[in-house]
């Protein structure tokens, strides 16, 4: 897959990756996935991207928003 011009507008570093010989697209997308929250000191979650072709459940996101809000409450 060709990079976009747009990549390498912005002013990051660019770290090439490759496929390993005994690994599949998904498991490289894992891996890269994995690193880059390792490097950003994020969570490193299941993620499927389905939030793009469909809606939340309300009970999901009414539990997130009440999880959100106890967070704020100041004792």
């Amino acid at each position: 897959m060709m990079f976009k011009k747009g990549s390498f507008e912005i002013g990051g570093d660019i770290y090439p990756v490759a496929i390993k010989e005994d690994e599949s697209a998904a498991q490289f997308a894992n891996r890269v996935k994995t690193e880059i929250a390792r490097q950003g000191g994020l969570v490193d979650l299941i993620w499927d991207g389905q939030l793009k072709r469909t809606s939340v459940k309300p009970e999901f996101r009414q539990q997130r928003q009440e999880d959100y809000a106890s967070t704020l409450k100041i004792e």
